[in-house]
């Protein structure tokens, strides 16, 4: 009879295996309400093997934000090298970030959950978010040309990233609309000031 040999994992592979079951736990639990023990057990590792890779839930949990974070970054900065008008740009990232939500729910809101209780853990949500912010301006400089230095694109930038996690959370607790009826709903609020704000820097006004 044929032992069974178990395949031995990548430090990178393990690492993954163990932010997938960290953004489970923090879903379900909340960051103050999840263990590291049950994030070993999950990953089925042993504790010393979780500490190995991240010395401190603190650490963990900013692995998981900052890889939830830089997947989107990575999804909007392809999406505005992309070929389109910047209104086809714009509704394609909406898009993006709302597949991101319906198909990755438990990511979904640990990235957009601010964690209460600790406040260690909510300065480095609050660092994650900002980091947010920066790959939002990106696309948003180009819908809005000569305005990249401005308060008027930071302000725009964090009025549209808030607008759209709210959303986002309705959504995950409201789940009857469409992403498509969603997409449209934002696009209502959203891009007929994007447009006017173009044309406003096209006529000088």
């Amino acid at each position: 009879m044929k032992s069974r040999v178990r395949k031995r994992l990548s430090a990178e592979e393990r690492r993954g295996i163990i932010i997938e079951a960290a953004v489970s736990a923090f879903a379900r639990d909340g960051y103050d309400g999840t263990k590291m023990d049950g994030i070993a057990t999950r990953a089925e590792i042993t504790k010393p093997v979780l500490y190995d890779h991240f010395p401190s839930k603190q650490a963990l949990f900013l692995a998981v934000l900052e890889s939830i974070r830089d997947s989107l970054i990575a999804r909007g900065k392809a999406i505005a090298q992309d070929d389109g008008s910047p209104e086809q740009k714009f509704r394609r990232s909406i898009d993006a970030f709302l597949e991101f939500v319906e198909q990755t729910p438990d990511a979904a809101r640990v990235l957009l959950t601010v964690p209460a209780g600790d406040p260690v853990a909510a300065k480095l949500s609050r660092e994650v978010q900002a980091g947010a912010s920066r790959g939002i301006s990106v696309l948003l400089a180009e819908l809005l040309p000569g305005r990249t230095s401005s308060w008027h694109l930071r302000g725009t930038t964090e009025f549209l990233k808030e607008g759209l996690h709210a959303i986002a959370v309705w959504w995950l607790d409201n789940p009857g609309p469409t992403r498509e009826e969603i997409i449209e709903v934002v696009l209502d609020v959203a891009w007929l000031g994007l447009r006017h704000g173009r044309a406003d820097t096209a006529t000088g006004g």
